[in-house]
């Protein structure tokens, strides 16, 4: 691991403990009730990451990071987006599927238009406060030493341990933290094929990561009936992407004749 990424993920840790305190006095976020108020700490990454930029560049660093983010809205290919935004949401039909068939009463969900804006909204600024941090610091500082899956598998461990305390404040159970938390790394396998596929775009990264937490959020009832394990059992399609796309990379399809080359 590089000093730099270490010095961040050290860093996200320690600027959370105050959210995590917070959350152990107990109560749920304003205006979003299925979450800790710890969940706060999401504006922590993107802090950590401003504060290691301008150590290292001043202003000017910073300045110029935000400006690679603004510049990475547009992909290479627009289906990225596409691939962002319906990913997260078809997992969640096929676990609501699964659970259905196999006997679970799941209600079927009650999603008004409005109740998508919002979510996607709010989730879509807290998104923006954790990506800039793991996938516009975070991951680029790994990749300088790590192939691609070594990066994401890295950073997919530390963004789990780093959510096992607002899970917990949430009560649930250690065998679905252990669940959610293999989930988590293997969609920042997805995060990263997303990223690497779509010249290294930040915002499809953003985008994704919104799409996760809306298609959670408006699972039945509010996510209650959401089931990790299940999830885990889907997202191991991510297995694949890393065979077909190679590891070191995750960037460069190996079938076919129209391979494309990193950005």
């Amino acid at each position: 691991m590089t000093a730099p990424a270490a010095t961040f993920f050290l860093l996200v840790f320690a600027l959370s403990v105050p959210f995590y305190l917070l959350g152990a006095i107990g109560g749920r976020l304003p205006g979003l009730p299925i979450l800790p108020v710890s969940a706060l700490m999401t504006f922590v990454p993107i802090a950590a990451a401003m504060i290691l930029i301008y150590r290292q560049h001043g202003s000017a660093g910073i300045a110029a990071s935000f400006r690679r983010a603004v510049d990475s809205i547009r992909p290479k290919d627009s289906g990225w987006y596409l691939v962002a935004l319906l990913f997260p949401p078809a997992v969640c039909a096929l676990e609501f599927g699964i659970l259905r068939f196999t006997g679970t009463a799941v209600p079927f969900p009650q999603i008004a238009l409005s109740d998508v804006a919002f979510l996607f909204l709010a989730f879509f600024v807290g998104a923006v406060g954790e990506e800039f941090g793991w996938q516009g610091y975070a991951y680029p500082a790994l990749k300088t030493r790590l192939n691609a899956l070594t990066a994401a598998l890295v950073i997919g461990v530390i963004w789990a341990l780093w959510h096992v305390i607002p899970f917990s404040e949430l009560g649930r159970s250690t065998s679905w933290i252990l669940w959610h938390s293999l989930c988590a790394v293997a969609l920042r396998v997805i995060i990263v094929w997303l990223f690497q596929n779509a010249g290294k775009s930040v915002f499809v990264a953003v985008l994704f990561h919104t799409m996760i937490n809306v298609s959670w959020a408006l699972f039945p009832v509010s996510g209650s009936y959401y089931d990790p394990f299940v999830a885990f059992e889907i997202l191991l399609a991510a297995a694949l992407i890393v065979f077909a796309w190679g590891p070191s990379e995750l960037g460069r399809f190996r079938f076919g004749e129209n391979n494309k080359q990193d950005a």
